[in-house]
């Protein structure tokens, strides 16, 4: 989402293999510095960004060894919020878990 012409806020459907967690997926983007990781490492989450890991049954005939994450980054100046990014990613994730993109 752009503001003002510049990137605000970023998010990201994304496969990964079963046995990453949320910490590992979140090295591959920028603004998960100092983040915390919950719930059996499947959400990681920082100030300006999180990670969220769908559940076991969320599957893909065209990635049959990968789960789907769902990753947000913040990139307006000034703002940082771990609290609303827990909310966020927690919330994002659920909703994937029960989109078209998990196939059952």
């Amino acid at each position: 989402m752009n503001i003002d012409g510049e990137l605000a806020v970023r998010h990201v459907q994304t496969w990964w293999a079963d046995g990453e967690n949320a910490a590992t997926v979140s090295e591959g983007y920028d603004r998960m510095e100092d983040g915390q990781l919950i719930d059996d490492e499947r959400y990681f989450y920082s100030g300006t960004g999180a990670v969220g890991k769908t559940s076991a049954s969320c599957k893909s005939p065209e990635h049959p060894e990968q789960r789907l994450y769902g990753v947000v980054q913040v990139y307006a100046p000034g703002r940082s919020d771990a609290k609303a990014m827990k909310k966020l990613v927690l919330a994002y994730t659920e909703a994937l878990d029960s989109s078209s993109a998990c196939h059952r």
